[in-house]
C-alpha cells in the first residue's frame, strides 16, 4: 500500500449498483472445471502481505537503504517459516526498485545487483517453505511512473520496460508457484491528450507481459498478475481490466485489485459498526459493499473464467490506541470478507501485520484469531451487536445477547459456571444472570469488570466485555489552531464513540466537514490513560469561524455531551459542558 497517498484508497468506495447478487461456490466437483488461473488462484488460499520492508526506501533524500528504513525489522528465514505454520498459503514480497536502479552507459536501468540478490533470498526462502509467491515493482507506481506521458519513448516507459527485463531475467527459473504482478496500485498523475489513464495502464501492463513472455524459460507459461486501474474494484475499472485480460488470449493471468472497506467506517470517521448505514438516509453498509465487491468481481472476473486475487486487504486506521477501529467490528468485518473470498474462489492477502514480525511470533491479540481461523477454512461466530456492554449501574434484569453463529454451535463462556448463563439454540441467544453481573459490577471499579469468552464449535473464540461507567467530566482548556486544544476529562470508563465540531448554528465545520463526524486520530484524539480528549490541527481549517463552537462527543453508552469552545484568532478556549 502506498503509505504517502493514503487519500488514494478513496478509489475503495464501491459504486452502488443494481444488480442482483448470484455466489460462485467453489467445491471439489467445480473444481475440475476451473480455468487455469482460477484453480491457481484457489491454491492460493489465504496470504499474506511482508510490507514495508522491500518496498520501503528513504523519504527524505531518496537515498539507497534496506529494508529497515520505514521501521520494520528485517526478513528472515524464521519470519517466512512463522508465516507458512501459521497456515498462509500464499505471500506477496512487495519491492521497490526506485532509489536502487542506475542508468548504464548503454542508456538502460539497472537494478543494483546486491539488492536484487537480497531480495531473491527471501523469495527463494518463501518458496522452499512452499508458499506460492508474488513479486512485482511497488511504490514504483507513484515515485515515478505516475508521472508518465503516455509516450513510448518517454523515460518512465523505458525504465519500466528495462527493470522489468531484468526481474523477468533473474526469476525465469523459479517454479511456477512464483508469479509476477505488473504494477502495484498503478495510477496516473492525468490524462495526455487523447491518451487515457486507463490507456496508459494498458499499455504499462502490455509492456510488462511482453517482457515476461519473451525472456523464455519457466515465463513462457508464468501466472502473471495484471491490476485493475488503482488496483479499485468499481465496474468501470474491473471491465476495463478484464478487456484487455480477454485480448491477450492467455490462461495464465490473474486479476488483481485491493480492498480496505469504506473509508468513513475503516478509516473511522465516526461510523464504527460493520452494519450500520454509511451515510445519512442511504441503506449501504461496510457489509454490504464487500458484497458489491464480490459481485463485480464475479460478474466480471470469475464467471468469464479469470482467476482473482485481493492482493491487499486490511483497514485505514491505527491498529493501538484510542484511534483504532471497534476491535469486534473489525473482526465481523476480517471474518466476513476470508468467508466471501473463499465463497468466490478468491484469494485474499492481508496487508497489515496480522502476527508479530519479531520471535515469538505471536497473533495479534485482538484480531488475529480471526485470520488464523479463515486460514483454517473456519468461520467465526460472534455477538449480533458490539463486543461491550456498559453498565453505569446494577441491573434489574437478567441480559440477553444475540448471537450471529455462521453454522457454528455454541460451547461455553470460559471459566464462567454455567450456572449463570444459558444459550437458546433455537433464537441463537445468549442469557447472562442478573446476579452475575452485579456481582462484578460491586466488585470493580469503573472500567473493564469482565471479559467473557465465548467458545464455539470452529473458529475463533468471541470476547465480550462488560464495562462499568460513570458520566465523564469535562474540564475547561486552553489552546490554539496550530498545536490544538487538550480538553481534561474523567472517563470514568466511558469510550468516545464519534465527535463533530459545529458552528452554533449546528453545522459541521472544519477538517473533513463533508461528512458528519470528524476522523478519530487526526481532527481529534482520546486518552483514556492520562485523561484528555484532543481537538487536534487538522480538526481546524478555513470553514472554522471565530466566535463560538460546539464540540459533539458520542460515548459508545449512547450519551451525548457538547462542549463549548471559543475561538477568536489563533486562540482556543475550552469553556465546558453545555446543557
Amino acid at each position: 500500500m502506498n503509505r504517502t497517498r493514503l487519500l488514494r484508497s478513496l478509489t475503495i468506495f464501491l459504486i452502488t449498483l443494481s444488480i442482483s447478487f448470484h455466489t460462485f461456490y467453489v467445491s471439489t466437483e467445480a473444481a475440475s472445471k476451473l480455468s487455469p488461473s482460477q484453480d491457481y488462484v484457489l491454491k492460493m488460499g489465504k496470504g499474506w502481505n511482508v510490507f514495508n520492508t522491500y518496498d520501503s526506501f528513504r523519504t527524505d533524500d531518496f537515498s539507497l537503504s534496506d529494508e529497515t528504513s520505514w521501521g520494520q525489522p528485517r526478513v528472515t528465514q524464521e519470519l517466512i517459516l512463522a508465516a507458512k505454520a501459521k497456515g498462509f498459503d500464499s505471500i506477496r514480497i512487495p519491492m521497490t526498485a526506485y532509489t536502487r536502479y542506475t542508468l548504464g552507459a548503454d542508456g538502460h536501468y539497472v537494478i543494483n545487483a546486491e539488492w536484487l540478490n537480497k531480495y531473491k533470498q527471501v523469495v527463494d526462502w518463501a518458496v522452499d517453505a512452499g508458499f506460492y509467491v508474488m513479486i512485482n515493482l511497488h511504490h514504483d507506481s507513484w515515485s515515478w511512473l505516475s508521472a508518465w506521458d503516455g509516450n513510448k519513448e518517454s523515460e518512465e516507459y523505458k525504465r519500466f520496460v528495462d527493470l522489468w527485463t531484468q526481474l523477468a531475467n533473474h526469476f525465469k527459473d523459479e517454479p511456477h508457484k512464483v508469479m509476477f504482478e505488473t504494477i502495484n496500485e498503478p495510477y496516473f498523475e492525468s490524462d495526455s491528450g487523447m491518451i487515457t489513464k486507463q490507456d496508459k495502464l494498458n499499455q504499462i501492463n502490455q509492456a510488462a507481459y511482453d517482457v515476461i513472455r519473451s525472456t523464455g524459460g519457466k515465463n513462457n507459461t508464468r501466472m502473471i498478475v495484471v491490476p485493475t486501474y488503482s488496483t479499485s474494484a468499481d465496474v468501470q475499472h474491473a471491465d476495463a481490466a478484464y478487456h484487455f485480460i480477454a485480448g491477450l488470449n492467455d490462461p495464465n493471468i490473474i486479476a488483481t485489485v485491493h480492498f480496505y472497506s469504506d473509508w468513513v467506517f475503516s478509516g473511522n470517521l465516526g461510523i464504527t459498526g460493520f452494519d450500520e448505514p454509511l451515510y445519512e438516509g442511504r441503506m449501504d453498509t461496510a457489509r454490504g459493499n464487500v458484497d458489491l465487491m464480490f459481485e463485480t468481481l464475479n460478474n466480471t472476473f470469475i464467471s468469464k473464467g479469470v482467476g482473482v486475487v485481493i492482493g491487499e486487504y486490511g483497514w485505514l486506521s491505527p491498529d493501538e490506541g484510542a484511534a483504532k477501529m471497534q476491535s469486534g467490528e473489525k473482526i465481523k468485518y476480517l471474518e466476513y470478507l476470508n468467508h466471501k473470498a473463499s465463497q468466490n474462489g478468491v484469494s485474499s492477502m492481508v496487508w497489515p501485520g496480522p502476527f508479530s514480525r519479531l520471535p515469538s511470533f505471536d497473533w495479534h491479540p485482538e484480531f488475529g484469531a480471526a485470520i488464523q481461523a479463515a486460514n483454517q477454512k473456519q468461520r467465526s461466530s460472534y455477538s449480533t451487536g458490539l463486543n461491550e456492554l456498559y453498565f453505569e449501574q446494577p441491573v434489574q434484569e437478567d441480559i440477553q445477547i444475540q448471537l450471529t453463529m455462521n453454522g457454528n454451535t455454541f460451547k461455553h463462556i470460559e471459566g464462567v459456571n454455567p450456572q449463570h448463563y444459558s444459550f437458546n439454540s433455537s433464537t441463537s441467544t445468549l442469557t447472562i444472570s442478573k446476579n452475575f453481573i452485579n456481582e462484578k459490577f460491586n466488585q470493580h471499579a469503573n472500567g473493564v469488570i469482565a471479559d467473557l469468552v465465548f467458545v464455539f464449535s470452529k473458529g475463533a473464540d468471541w470476547h465480550q466485555y462488560f464495562i462499568r461507567y460513570s458520566t465523564p467530566v469535562f474540564g475547561t482548556a486552553s489552546g490554539n489552531i496550530t498545536e490544538g486544544i487538550h480538553i481534561p476529562v474523567e472517563y470514568s470508563g466511558a469510550k468516545v464513540r464519534r465527535a463533530s465540531l459545529l458552528d452554533t448554528s449546528g453545522k459541521r465545520v472544519g477538517g473533513n466537514s463533508w461528512f458528519p463526524y470528524m476522523k478519530f486520530g487526526s481532527d481529534f484524539t482520546a486518552d483514556y490513560n492520562n485523561g484528555s480528549l484532543g481537538l487536534l490541527k487538522d480538526a481546524f481549517d478555513s470553514s472554522v469561524p471565530n466566535g463560538a463552537l460546539i464540540l459533539k462527543v458520542e460515548f459508545y453508552h449512547g450519551q451525548i455531551m457538547k462542549y463549548a469552545l471559543q475561538k477568536s484568532g489563533n486562540t482556543l478556549t475550552g469553556l465546558g459542558i453545555v446543557f
